[in-house]
């Protein structure tokens, strides 16, 4: 008998809000009080899991981003321990979840590898202080990038408007390419040209549909309008849009043949 074919890897949207979460606990727009009705605009804050077998030949998955929402998501997966962690700057809705995956440490005194581009390191020791006092506990992403879900995973830099930099992160194997680029605006070409071409997945955050009222000098996040002008999100295979603020309704979000916005628990077939 042949043996059972491997499961396809996927990812899962664990959160797809932006860093406030939808609904905000003060508003009362119509998206607020739609998703605090249990609506399609619910929604918690980022990160992912990558599914897929390992170089070991068994099922592996990533954790990309642990924001303070974590706990709340993997209880509804769980019980599950990732088999490794990236982290892409050091912003509450990307680091908070941290803190679980530092006590699961702790307390399971179980191995869980954690990995952050090296500039974000020093941040997430003057956070997370008590877990740095005898060993460092995340280490610097290398170079090559994180064999991890059959996938190499790796991190690249792109500009975060007023909030400084970030960081996205490429996912290959062969005869495909994905980038998940939650927290980026007006990435350069030279950026796009060596991170962001012949994708087949792109996984892009777009905070609002048109922010084009606002200064341009205190934005950071791509809006639905600029995701679908730029040239090289129109020319991957497959978009999701994803940390979501609740300026933007999927209700009425409009969206070419192969683009989608994302929500909490959806999982894409690899």
């Amino acid at each position: 008998m042949s043996a059972p074919a491997a499961p396809p890897a996927t990812l899962t949207f664990l959160g797809t809000a932006d860093s406030k979460g939808v609904p905000r606990f003060w508003c009362a727009c119509p998206v607020c009080q739609e998703a605090r009705q249990g609506g399609v605009n619910r929604r918690t804050r980022t990160g992912l899991l990558l599914r897929g077998v390992g170089e070991s030949g068994r099922e592996e998955s990533v954790l990309l981003d642990a924001s303070q929402d974590l706990h709340g998501q993997f209880a509804l997966l769980g019980p599950l321990v990732p088999d490794a962690a990236l982290l892409s700057h050091a912003h509450n809705d990307h680091i908070l979840g941290l803190a679980d995956l530092l006590d699961y440490l702790t307390y399971a005194k179980c191995a869980l590898p954690l990995y952050a581009p090296e500039p974000v390191i020093p941040d997430l020791e003057r956070r997370f202080h008590y877990a740095f006092r005898r060993q460092a506990p995340v280490q610097p992403v290398p170079a090559q990038g994180v064999p991890a879900a059959g996938f190499q995973v790796r991190t690249f830099e792109v500009p975060h408007g007023a909030n400084g930099v970030s960081h996205a992160f490429r996912l290959d194997r062969p005869g495909w390419a994905g980038v998940v680029m939650t927290d980026a605006i007006d990435v350069p070409d030279d950026v796009a040209q060596t991170w962001l071409t012949g994708l087949d997945l792109l996984v892009l955050g777009t905070s609002f549909t048109d922010e084009s009222a606002q200064p341009r000098t205190g934005r950071s996040v791509y809006d639905v309008q600029e995701a679908l002008a730029v040239p090289w999100a129109r020319a991957a295979r497959q978009v999701v849009l994803t940390h979501l603020s609740h300026g933007v309704d999927v209700r009425s979000l409009s969206l070419p043949a192969h683009w989608q916005a994302a929500r909490d628990g959806l999982t894409l077939p690899l």
